[in-house]
């Protein structure tokens, strides 16, 4: 939907920049003005990147690739190319991203407190905000991500998927409902989103079943491969696991298999 830049590299993770963060960046700097906004801006972006290399760094360990970082309106985005093999590793890079932010919240309030340093603790307070933001248990978001990890230690994939939904929508209700009571722009134009994303989410999850039909039983996965019907070309010789990736069109959420 937006034009995305690409920054540089950071870890060999490929940083970019969506056209949405401007519009973030300027709401923020509209609401503080002045020097301080531009400090708030400037922390934000290197809190939310933290964050996000968290998960990629956690994901990469756990041989789940990762495309690049994307920085955008609603934050950031580690781009999986592919899911997380198991429970246990969806819940491990899920916590990564929040680890950090309360680490760095942690760490910066406590230095800012020993040497009176007010603007290392506004640092603690924004990766404190990151996190806890994050943990809200709504799909896509790392509390969501977090919430279908544990469950799936209980339940199969899709069924864990579909409670995180439900958590997810009544979530995007709540954040419409603030929104409009507190006159919170930022929440109304997130409600509609989330509420998309977890039906996104519902989808990818029904669409993988068998792929992931021993994903949630203690943390084993057995994958059922399958070989692309385009033989060996761009496909590793047939002999890797088909991909798939949800577009929209026309309005409609529709599946491609990724050749």
């Amino acid at each position: 939907m937006f034009k995305s830049w690409r920054l540089g590299t950071l870890f060999g993770f490929p940083i970019e920049l969506n056209v949405s963060f401007l519009i973030l960046l300027a709401l923020v700097l509209v609401a503080f003005g002045g020097v301080a906004g531009v400090v708030i801006v400037c922390f934000a972006f290197a809190s939310i990147l933290l964050h996000e290399l968290g998960h990629a760094i956690v994901a990469r360990m756990l041989n789940v690739h990762v495309a690049g970082i994307e920085l955008g309106f609603f934050g950031g985005a580690a781009k999986m190319v592919e899911m997380p093999r198991s429970g246990n590793a969806e819940l491990a890079i899920a916590a990564a991203g929040p680890a950090v932010s309360l680490a760095l919240g942690g760490a910066s309030l406590g230095v800012g407190a020993l040497l009176n340093l007010p603007f290392v603790s506004m640092i603690g307070w924004i990766n404190l905000v990151i996190a806890g933001f994050n943990l809200i248990p709504a799909l896509p978001m790392d509390g969501g991500r977090i919430l279908r990890a544990l469950l799936t230690k209980r339940l199969d994939f899709v069924r864990a998927t579909d409670v995180s939904v439900i958590v997810a929508k009544v979530a995007a209700v709540a954040f419409a409902v603030v929104g409009v009571y507190v006159g919170a722009f930022q929440l109304l134009l997130l409600a509609p989103y989330l509420w998309m994303m977890a039906s996104r989410e519902r989808l990818i999850a029904r669409m993988m079943a068998d792929d992931y039909a021993g994903f949630g039983r203690n943390g084993v996965e057995v994958l059922r491969h399958e070989r692309s019907p385009h033989g060996g070309f761009g496909t590793g010789f047939g002999s890797e696991p088909v991909r798939y990736r949800v577009v929209q069109r026309g309005g409609r959420m529709v599946i491609e298999t990724i050749p």
